[in-house]
């Protein structure tokens, strides 16, 4: 199990654009319809509502209810597409639901969800913020792709983990403290505190390492070490929206 570079870089970004001057955008954008296209439209909806546009990045959150318990598989793949209208119903912006492998710092609990639980999903929009000074309304598609796992499987997969090196405690030590760091940076760019623009290039250079490490890390996670992992992102996420 590695770590994406990339999502490095978008955490990175976040904060960057933390700074950023405010654009003139709506407040909030409101559901077109509770339905949910692609495969996954079976079993959650988007629940009903108006929802807050960030000003300061590209991320949108809006909450989904699961309406049918998905079926009893490991999902791999996942793609979350957008439609987003003005007020004469003309798409502005819009992204398809292209699968794409999860990764352990993708946050997606809403998978997990039992019938009748409700959860929240976030999107990046491309067309932020130019594309999105007219919009009034989105609509969600959700397409998952998951294997079913066997006892044979399962069983497998905990041997391998129980190999993993002793070196991920420590990496994981290593992420959680970087976490909390561009926490606070975030806060104090939302607080408009410019000091925090000194602190951009140290941030960088430390993703970079700390990607190398964890690109470079030898065996598997336990499922503690993943857990934890997700514990982190999770809390890293929340702190970004």
């Amino acid at each position: 199990m590695r770590i994406s570079k990339i999502t490095f870089a978008l955490l990175v970004m976040l904060i960057i654009t933390g700074c950023g001057k405010k654009q003139e955008l709506p407040e909030a954008l409101s559901s077109e319809t509770t339905t949910i296209d692609g495969n996954m439209g079976e079993y959650y909806e988007v629940v009903e509502g108006s929802y807050d546009l960030d000003k300061y990045s590209s991320g949108f959150a809006f909450d989904v209810k699961c309406i049918k318990n998905t079926p009893e598989v490991s999902y791999t793949k996942l793609g979350i597409g957008y439609e987003i209208y003005d007020e004469d119903g003309k798409v502005v912006d819009s992204k398809n639901a292209t699968l794409e492998d999860i990764k352990p710092l993708d946050s997606y609990e809403f998978l997990s969800l039992e019938e009748g639980e409700m959860g929240k999903v976030k999107v990046y929009l491309n067309g932020w913020p130019d594309k999105l000074k007219g919009a009034k309304t989105f609509k969600i598609s959700i397409n998952a792709k998951g294997i079913e796992e066997s006892v044979d499987t399962a069983a497998d997969n905990k041997g391998a983990a129980s190999s993993s090196s002793n070196n991920w405690d420590t990496l994981l030590d290593e992420y959680e403290q970087y976490c909390n760091k561009l926490a606070s940076m975030s806060k104090k760019a939302l607080a408009g505190d410019v000091s925090v623009m000194t602190e951009y290039s140290s941030a960088l250079d430390q993703a970079q390492r700390l990607s190398d490490k964890l690109e470079n890390a030898q065996g598997e996670m336990t499922p503690a070490q993943v857990a934890r992992l997700n514990k982190i992102a999770a809390k890293m996420a929340q702190s970004m929206m």
